[in-house]
């Protein structure tokens, strides 16, 4: 996945609006998130809080621990 890819993934699943979309999200998505994908992630949630918003960055974090415990269990 590219950092493209990533970012319009990360936004998309923001995005979501409830938890059943984004659970869809996710599966339909699953196999194609990697190490970019993460990396991005974890890059958005950093600069979220420089900005000042802390709350959309743990929202993020939380998103993507929980992507992560998904992913493994493949």
């Amino acid at each position: 996945m590219t950092q493209q890819e990533s970012l319009a993934l990360i936004r998309q699943l923001l995005g979501a609006k409830d938890d059943d979309e984004l659970t869809q999200l996710i599966g339909l998505n699953l196999g194609r998130i990697d190490g970019t994908f993460f990396g991005v992630l974890n890059a958005s949630v950093r600069q979220l809080e420089r900005e000042g918003k802390p709350t959309i960055a743990q929202a993020l974090q939380e998103l993507g621990d929980r992507m992560l415990r998904m992913k493994t269990l493949i």
